[in-house]
């Protein structure tokens, strides 16, 4: 069967990419191996001096605060917003190249290293933009064996990384992709676009677009779901289980 090749536009601080995930992660399930990840680093943060998202009015850390609370609560997901005040991260430059040093290894590493720095910043209020974290969700990924800890670090800072996220913002700005999260989905050669934080209806409706035959409504079991990932927010558990299932869990 084709597959559903999907350019995904992201970034490690991206609080709407976080808030997408209990909708992604349940596409991702129902399609198996029809749909193809291509993750690509968009770097929405290079430093805060000449930041400035007038769509959104930040342009200083703590103006972030309210627009996180704001994903937290559109979207169920954890996210703790007090970062911006106790603790601002200064780039998501450097994460975004932890993302493309842990490629290098694999595709699970490069997803586990995406999901793990998401996790620290939006649920631990972890700077990752500091090298001292990064290194310490490397080590975490290396007791799991995941990825290798001195490999991903003499990585990190090489001319290879480095000139794999050019290729990433070069190929964003020539995509003309100025939000996060963006799917850019090429089936049949033909492309179709999704942005931002979206509902499962909305992912469901421009994937049957597609390909109408698509079974996107089937009941999942939960423990098969729960044994698919290595880590779950309840949020996301709560995507894929019917109301009688929520009570019992």
């Amino acid at each position: 069967m084709e597959k559903f090749r999907v350019d995904y536009f992201t970034d490690p601080l991206c609080c709407w990419s976080w808030a997408l995930e209990p909708q992604l992660r349940k596409l991702r399930f129902l399609l198996k191996d029809r749909l193809h990840l291509n993750y690509v680093m968009g770097g929405l943060l290079s430093e805060w001096k000449n930041f400035n998202d007038q769509m959104n009015d930040v342009a200083r850390p703590a103006q972030l605060g309210p627009l996180w609370m704001q994903a937290r609560n559109m979207s169920g997901q954890p996210i703790e917003e007090n970062i911006w005040v106790s603790n601002p991260v200064d780039t998501s430059f450097l994460a975004c190249m932890a993302v493309k040093a842990a490629a290098l290894q694999s595709r699970i590493a490069e997803e586990a290293m995406l999901r793990k720095l998401r996790e620290e910043v939006m649920m631990h209020q972890r700077n990752i933009g500091d090298l001292e974290v990064i290194l310490a969700v490397a080590e975490d990924l290396d007791q799991k064996q995941i990825l290798k800890k001195e490999v991903f670090r003499d990585d990190l800072f090489s001319d290879k990384v480095s000139k794999s996220f050019k290729e990433d913002l070069n190929k964003t700005k020539a995509g003309g992709v100025t939000r996060f999260p963006t799917l850019l989905i090429t089936y049949k050669e033909k492309t179709y676009q999704i942005t931002g934080y979206r509902p499962f209806s909305e992912l469901k409706k421009t994937f049957l677009l597609m390909e109408p035959d698509l079974d996107l409504d089937r009941q999942i079991d939960k423990e098969e779901y729960l044994n698919s990932w290595e880590s779950l927010t309840y949020r996301e558990l709560k995507e894929v289980i019917t109301p009688t299932q929520e009570q019992c869990f």
